[in-house]
């Protein structure tokens, strides 16, 4: 029933829009909202006014756009929204976006973004522009601090025309605050400390911020975060074993104004943490002395990224970007047992650029960015310091990229887009035949405002994801019975996706000052060699990936916010299927149905928020192996104060999250989710 009723929901209000935007459509057109991001009536008291709605993305085609004008499926969620959940690890930041779900269970360290019923490399994350490239199984490849977060950006859809290879479901953009989102006007150094504490697993976190401009062209911030936890709760009321976690980050960054249009900035970022796991802790299964056995685990990473841009106004042929970076991950394992050491290391190095220059053609602006990267992966496994092929083999790929892309406004109405892209990549290991071979993605798009309020667009784009190094020369001993084989001719995995959208952008609409905006699309992604592992079960003897000749997958999402200044809405929809075309079956990783509501109030006077989230998920049926997963429905409230006024610098934030205390799964994770948590944080500024 919960999947009938999110259809007709998504269908109901979708409708409910078309309709109330054209019984608008006659009047007097209201003047577009800013970048700042704030729609205002010149009658309207600014309490009034709509806020946060439309933000800009970079990820689309690296330029500033606004998310509700690309032709794309893109989500922001900005430091307000972070506040607000009171985010502690990604599936905080994530749950209730379209399209987007978390794998491998409730354990921070271990969680893997899906996009689209794509995961793993299939997805692109970056850091501050630093590609995070840790893949390995059943570990996890995130390791990040929410509290140092400014803004989270998921690009939706087949992306390696800008973003390079890997990007067949996505991209996640992660952006770290700096000094200049933290110092007020006339101020020229500040500090900022904050306590959050979490009931569902007696949590406490602090984080300490110092920042400033030591002169006028200058500025710096330095953060540090700890977090300690205890095993949660879920929803039964018992407790989830070996769930707790430690964890401190370190970030240190600062930037150079050059001059009115250079700008040079440097970021350094550590994380660690140190807890008791099951050497599989992406599953529910019990620890045992063979294949789930007890590790104690240490988890770090370490990155670096040296940055160089140029923005002149006045120029209208260099707008560019650059930057090298390094990241080193390192996962190290003991097991409780018998003391045996298992270490991970990845080292990625690279660097990517980019220009778009901007020529007037009659009147009309061309727009052409010119790019390209180049990184390395090179990882290597030791246990008791010998190097082991069925842990993580030695291996390294090298990958270098150049691409074009080239925004052309035909007509007022009519944005045309249009690029390519060139990748080769080289994969080698120790005993191993060596791998390379290239691949061209195209892209295309256009989009045509019929009114002021609907711009419906169409796009198409190929993807490319060179194989993995661990799927490719993995081999050995796996779990009792079964043994890994390496297979060096596995082919990377290209896709092709169509997507057809509107986007809808109205003021005024229902109040003066309000603001709707609306993203909906269908989308299809047809795969070819898609890279599956197969045998990885008990009663069989041998764990391989193989290539799935053709795969696909189709879908439907739509994300709706509404804003009048003191009341908020939003709704969220998606509906995804995948299957192998040649027989039909399931593919792996499809989330189930979902609809997510939120909303709230804002007490202007009092600087205060009220509101909540519902996640409505349907029972999950279409599996490709195991069990179906029941539907589930779960409600959070928040608060907010910004006490400034009662004591200049305070901000107060206090929530639930699962307010009825539901007992559910997410997919086929095992674990079960954390039950009722009472959450509150404060900050102070000085």
């Amino acid at each position: 029933m919960v999947r009938t009723t999110s259809v007709r929901l998504l269908l109901a209000t979708v409708s409910t829009l078309a309709l109330n935007v054209a019984a608008h459509a006659q009047e007097p057109a209201s003047a577009p909202t800013t970048d700042t991001q704030t729609t205002e009536s010149q009658n309207a008291p600014a309490a009034e006014t709509a806020v946060v709605l439309d933000t800009v993305t970079v990820t689309a085609n690296k330029r500033d756009t606004k998310v509700i004008d690309a032709p794309a499926s893109i989500s922001v969620i900005d430091e307000d929204e972070l506040e607000r959940r009171q985010a502690s690890d990604l599936s905080d930041i994530l749950r209730g976006l379209p399209g987007v779900e978390i794998y491998g269970g409730p354990r921070s360290t271990v969680q893997e973004p899906i996009i689209r019923g794509l995961t793993g490399d299939r997805v692109v994350v970056r850091v501050d522009g630093v590609r995070a490239n840790m893949s390995v199984g059943h570990k996890g490849r995130f390791f990040f601090d929410p509290e140092v977060m400014k803004s989270v950006e998921v690009y939706r859809g087949a992306a390696s025309t800008m973003q390079g290879t890997g990007a067949l479901g996505g991209v996640i953009a992660l952006t770290t605050k700096d000094a200049n989102d933290l110092l007020e006007a006339g101020e020229n150094l500040g500090a900022r400390v904050k306590v959050g504490y979490a009931s569902v697993d007696h949590g406490l976190t602090t984080n300490g911020m110092a920042y400033g401009r030591p002169t006028e062209n200058t500025d710096f911030l330095v953060s540090l975060t700890r977090e300690s936890t205890g095993n949660f709760e879920a929803g039964d009321g018992n407790k989830q074993p070996y769930t707790d976690d430690d964890y401190i980050n370190g970030l240190v960054k600062g930037g150079i104004d050059i001059n009115d249009a250079s700008r040079l900035t440097l970021a350094l970022q550590r994380y660690s943490d140190d807890h008791q796991l099951p050497a599989a802790p992406d599953s529910g299964a019990a620890v045992n002395s063979t294949s789930n056995y007890l590790v104690n685990r240490e988890s770090e990473e370490t990155s670096m990224v040296l940055g160089y841009s140029y923005h002149d106004s006045s120029n209208d042929l260099i707008d560019a970007n650059v930057n090298a970076y390094g990241m080193r991950t390192d996962l190290d394992e003991k097991r409780v047992s018998d003391g045996r050491h298992d270490e991970r290391t990845l080292d990625t190095i690279g660097l990517d650029g980019s220009n778009t220059s901007r020529f007037d053609l009659s009147g009309r602006e061309l727009a052409v960015t010119v790019g390209g990267e180049i990184y390395q992966d090179s990882q290597e496994g030791r246990r008791d310091g010998v190097a082991v092929s069925n842990l993580f083999p030695d291996a390294d790929m090298t990958i270098y990229g150049v691409y074009v892309d080239n925004a052309f406004a035909v007509t007022d109405a009519l944005d045309v887009t249009a690029g390519v892209r060139f990748d080769s990549y080289d994969l080698s290991a120790s005993g191993q035949r060596s791998r390379e071979d290239s691949a061209v993605s195209p892209r295309f798009s256009a989009s045509y405002r019929v009114t002021e309020w609907m711009q419906p667009y169409i796009s198409y784009a190929e993807a490319f994801r060179a194989p993995a190094m661990t799927e490719m020369y993995a081999s050995g001993y796996h779990f009792p019975g079964n043994n890994f084989v390496a297979n060096p001719d596995l082919e990377a995995e290209k896709a092709k996706t169509w997507e057809f959208g509107t986007n809808f952008k109205s003021d005024n609409l229902f109040s003066t000052g309000d603001a709707l905006r609306a993203k909906v699309a269908y989308f299809q992604n047809d795969i070819e060699d898609y890279i599956e592992q197969q045998g990885a079960t008990f009663g069989s003897s041998e764990t391989r990936s193989v290539n799935v000749p053709e795969a696909e997958i189709k879908g439907f999402e739509a994300e709706i916010s509404y804003d009048t200044g003191l009341m908020f809405a939003g709704l969220v929809a998606s509906r995804i299927r995948g299957e192998n075309t040649r027989t039909g079956a399931n593919l792996s990783n499809i989330p189930a149905d979902k609809v997510a509501l939120s909303g709230g109030y804002r007490f202007a006077d009092q600087s205060v928020e009220v509101g909540g989230r519902a996640n409505i998920v349907d029972r999950l049926t279409h599996i490709s192996s195991g069990y179906e997963v029941p539907g589930y429905a779960t409600f959070d409230l928040f608060v907010r104060w910004d006490a400034d006024e009662t004591l200049p610098g305070l901000s107060l934030n206090a929530g639930i999250d699962n307010l009825l205390d539901r007992n559910y799964q997410t997919a086929d994770n095992g674990l079960y989710e954390p039950g009722r948590n009472f959450k509150i944080s404060a900050s102070m500024k000085f």
